[in-house]
């Protein structure tokens, strides 16, 4: 499930951020859900013998002109995030708290929730993606003097779609979906070096590409690739895609998602 949500300052005021803001803006998400699922953070889901975090969100989108200045990010009015995540429970946990929760926090920062909707992608076994935060996809490798050395992989290397299809496959076995056909693709389009992102994450800097993609196999698979994510870190804000054919939003309220209207989504 995937939702879009637009925030206001309270009184007008300006927003100010980090300019890398991951960490906080995932800790907001944490709190939304620690009500009703407060061990997820630590627990995550079961995969064989890793914990996967099963959520992702986007990068945040000022409806705004913005300004960066001293590694700050400025911007006055409203302002949208999107979050999604292939456990209902999850997305219910966050959608519960944010209809109780009158005034949010991202630092120092004081926002109220403007409009909650719910987004219904265009899935087929063949779509056209955009990221709406960056996807990484790495390897660690321990030199010989005993340190880590983490070598990020382009969207053009074998290793990125490899890797990429392995960690999907991942989470829909630690899901249990049934995948009639297991095969998985995917190509960048259009993707040049103008792409590529760097992001600071508790003091670790982390590659990742922006742009388009497309995505080739089963329709079960495809829908967890867009509401889990690409990729690796996505509970961290990384590899939110979204298609960008036939998005439809149905714009609802916060009680239970009644009473909504759809809308064409560009």
């Amino acid at each position: 499930m995937i939702i879009k949500l637009v925030f206001g300052p309270i009184n007008e005021e300006e927003i100010d951020l980090p300019v890398h803001y991951n960490r906080p803006l995932q800790g907001l998400f944490y709190s939304l859900m620690s009500e009703e699922m407060p061990g997820y953070h630590d627990i995550g889901t079961k995969a064989e013998d890793k914990k996967l975090k099963l959520f992702t969100f986007s990068r945040i989108y000022p409806s705004g002109p913005f300004k960066v200045q001293e590694k700050r990010m400025r911007f006055k009015g409203l302002f949208t995030i999107f979050f999604a995540s292939p456990i209902e429970e999850l997305v219910d946990s966050v959608l519960n708290s944010l209809n109780e929760q009158k005034i949010f926090r991202i630092e120092k920062n004081s926002f109220t929730l403007v409009k909650c909707e719910k987004v219904k992608a265009f899935v087929k076994e063949k779509i056209l993606v955009k990221t709406l935060s960056p996807i990484t996809v790495y390897s660690t490798i321990l030199l010989p003097n005993g340190k880590r050395y983490t070598h990020y992989f382009s969207p053009y290397s074998s290793d990125f779609k490899k890797l990429i299809e392995e960690n999907l496959k991942r989470k829909s076995s630690a899901l249990k979906l049934p995948i009639r056909d297991s095969h998985f693709s995917i190509e960048p389009y259009g993707i040049t070096e103008k792409n590529e992102k760097l992001l600071f994450y508790k003091d670790i800097i982390i590659k990742g590409w922006t742009g388009y993609f497309i995505l080739k196999g089963d329709k079960k698979l495809i829908e967890l690739a867009l509401n889990s994510g690409l990729g690796a870190k996505n509970a961290q804000g990384f590899g939110m895609v979204m298609s960008v054919k036939k998005n439809i939003v149905e714009e609802e309220n916060l009680n239970y998602f009644q009473n909504y209207k759809t809308v064409q989504m560009v």
